[in-house]
């Protein structure tokens, strides 16, 4: 009977298939296919509100997702490759199929050993957003009276989240070369950076549904394997026992690409269609967010790990605000880390809560919600008269927040003690 009501779902998604279109998914995103792993969105970045009059910033607190990384699964790199070195070597590739063999083996030698590793794109990542952090508020990276401004980094224990905090605090003590900068990688701050029981409690039941949505929403795949394999492959018919499932490694493969642009393999669109990308991308998207998303079934779940991080953020900047003993909070984590607290402190992008994951694609994409070194900025600024006030980035881009929040000063300035409320409210 379980096995029953957790399906339901999945038989609405089929009955509702989204008609998002190509044209539209890429107007949002044009690297939208990369979905999760898309790399960081340079393009654009502005913060056109400045402070109101008379105030300064004085504390950030920061959250970031890993730069861009190899996939940590090396089978989405050898199954493939076997594949595909058989049916070279049966003769039975088409001229599609050996271009696709002749750059999945370059790929594939290039993550030897690498698999989850951060790529030096996702150290330059981090390096980036470090600069621009220190050239848009210098005022908090500042010594003040003598004392050198206090930069705090922790990280969870994966190597790429630690070379991402690395990556990040090492430009800043470039550019800021009298802070004390101290970073640590510890199980004993998990609890908030890794706290993952609410995804853990529902991982059997999501992975039950969107996997089940994703296959009966898959587009036919029957196309995409006739363009790689001769008519009647037998290594084709004997090694791929699924069509379907091999169209969708093949998309992961390509999604990953643009993490690695030193291999100079920047994406195997020449595989499938614009309509196949896009149903593919519908697919995955609607995955995500059942998974770690605030769909409506999981949300409390999903929230709850997501709160441990939040009270975090409230207590490190109230104890920021009362002793001045720290200027900026830094933390390093995971995309089941991002799109949770996302959602909780009620940024547009992932706020949206719903069970129609067939159209989620309107309002929630993974690729704009965690791409590859998301982040978070809280920037806490204060006049003479000691008024807190406080902007929301979200990628380095302005944000408001829902409209509980309350209504912000100057479009996006709220006042600490009513955001601060609403943060608590959350808990």
């Amino acid at each position: 009977m379980k096995k029953l009501l957790c399906s339901i779902p999945a038989l609405f998604a089929v009955l509702s298939v989204s008609a998002q279109s190509a044209a539209e998914i890429r107007q949002i995103d044009s690297l939208y296919y990369c979905e999760l792993y898309r790399p960081y969105p340079v393009e654009k970045i502005s913060d056109d509100a400045p402070a109101p009059k008379g105030y300064k910033p004085f504390y950030i607190s920061h959250l970031g997702r890993h730069g861009c990384r190899w996939t940590v699964h090396r089978r989405l790199y050898d199954e493939p490759l076997d594949i595909f070195a058989a049916a070279h070597k049966a003769g039975e590739l088409t001229a599609t199929g050996e271009r696709f063999y002749a750059d999945w083996q370059r790929v594939a030698a290039d993550a030897e050993g690498r698999c989850g590793d951060l790529s030096p794109l996702g150290a330059a990542e981090h390096k980036g957003i470090a600069q621009r952090m220190y050239r848009s508020y210098p005022e908090v990276f500042a010594t003040r009276k003598g004392k050198p401004a206090h930069v705090d980094c922790r990280s969870t224990i994966v190597p790429r989240c630690i070379l991402s905090m690395a990556a990040f605090a090492n430009e800043l003590s470039r550019l800021a070369p009298e802070a004390d900068i101290t970073m640590e990688a510890s199980n004993a701050n998990a609890y908030y950076l890794a706290a993952y029981s609410g995804l853990n409690s529902i991982k059997n039941e999501a992975t039950h549904i969107s996997d089940s949505v994703r296959r009966a929403n898959m587009p036919d795949p029957s196309r995409f394997v006739a363009s790689l394999f001769a008519e009647g492959s037998h290594v084709a018919n004997d090694r791929i026992k699924d069509a379907g499932e091999f169209m969708y490694e093949m998309y992961l493969a390509n999604a990953i690409l643009l993490a690695t642009p030193h291999v100079g393999i920047s994406t195997f669109d020449y595989l499938f269609t614009e309509d196949e990308l896009a149903a593919l991308w519908r697919c995955c998207n609607m995955r995500r967010y059942i998974l770690t998303g605030p769909s409506a079934r999981f949300v409390e779940s999903v929230r709850s790990g997501a709160r441990p991080l939040l009270r975090n953020i409230i207590e490190t900047a109230n104890r920021a605000i009362a002793t001045g003993d720290e200027q900026a909070t830094l933390r390093f984590a995971h995309d089941a880390t991002i799109i949770p607290i996302v959602n909780l402190l009620g940024i547009g992008c992932g706020a949206k809560v719903t069970d129609d994951y067939a159209t989620i694609g309107y309002d929630w994409q993974v690729n704009t919600v965690s791409p590859m070194a998301s982040n978070v900025q809280l920037v806490f600024f204060r006049n003479k008269a000691g008024d807190i006030l406080v902007k929301v980035l979200f990628c380095e881009r302005v944000q408001r927040l829902v409209a509980e929040a309350g209504e912000p000063v100057d479009s996006y300035y709220y006042r600490w003690d009513d955001l601060r409320k609403f943060l608590e409210s959350r808990l």
